[in-house]
């Protein structure tokens, strides 16, 4: 029913297809994209993002999440396969701030580190970028698997920001590994999926990660965030 609408998503579909499998994300996709609205939202960003990529990018990528499409964490879902999904908005970042050539690393380990997602090449220039993804934290993972009643906090836990600065220094590390050349550009892409679904406070939550960055100072690399808005999950 939305193949011509999110072909390449229904590329990922059609794979978790085979073979069948219970645990499948997407078994009976149809229907759960017509009985929610919001779900087939996210679905067009998703398929708009993977768009971004060219056949060679796509092909890689799609080889990485086959075998993430049937792997079902505990109180976490398919978090694995959204979190690899989520090279694509690096990759999308490169390509927003003229790169021209970019392309992902083929995963593997160099000085005990593991490789960095991307890299772009452009006049002489060379450009690394790492992708992390900061999910909901264990707290709210077992009270939304529990059904327990939550509450949301203006100011956010100290938790969150131990992830960050990990999810940084792991990056930094990343491509440091990788390559030890000074003259190039590293950024580090960062998604947030805050504990509050609805993002309702997503930007007071960004001021305060904004002022614990330039607090910090980090040199030598570049920090990008990808925060949906607020009531991003609330409304079609």
């Amino acid at each position: 029913m939305y193949r011509k609408q999110l072909p390449r998503v229904y590329e990922l579909r059609d794979m978790a297809q085979s073979p069948p499998s219970a645990e499948a994300y997407f078994s009976d996709f149809d229907n759960k994209l017509q009985e929610n609205r919001v779900r087939l939202k996210h679905f067009r960003d998703i398929e708009a993002e993977l768009q971004g990529l060219d056949a060679s990018a796509w092909s890689y990528l799609k080889a990485q999440l086959a075998p993430l499409l049937a792997v079902r964490i505990e109180k976490r879902g398919w978090q694995a396969l959204f979190d690899k999904l989520n090279e694509a908005k690096g990759y999308n970042h490169l390509v927003s701030v003229g790169c021209t050539d970019v392309g992902f690393i083929p995963v593997s380990s160099v000085n005990g580190q593991r490789t960095p997602d991307l890299q772009e090449a452009l006049a002489g220039a060379r450009v690394l970028c790492e992708v992390k993804t900061i999910n909901m934290s264990e707290v709210e993972a077992t009270r939304r698997t529990s059904g327990a009643v939550g509450s949301i906090t203006l100011q956010l836990p100290d938790g969150f920001f131990r992830k960050l600065t990990s999810d940084i220094e792991t990056a930094k590390s990343q491509m440091a590994a990788y390559d030890a050349d000074n003259s190039i550009r590293r950024i580090v892409y960062i998604i947030v999926n805050f504990d509050d679904y609805k993002h309702q406070y997503a930007d007071d939550d960004f001021t305060q990660i904004d002022s614990f960055i330039v607090a910090k100072s980090m040199p030598q690399i570049e920090i990008v965030f990808h925060i949906k808005p607020p009531y991003y999950s609330a409304t079609v």
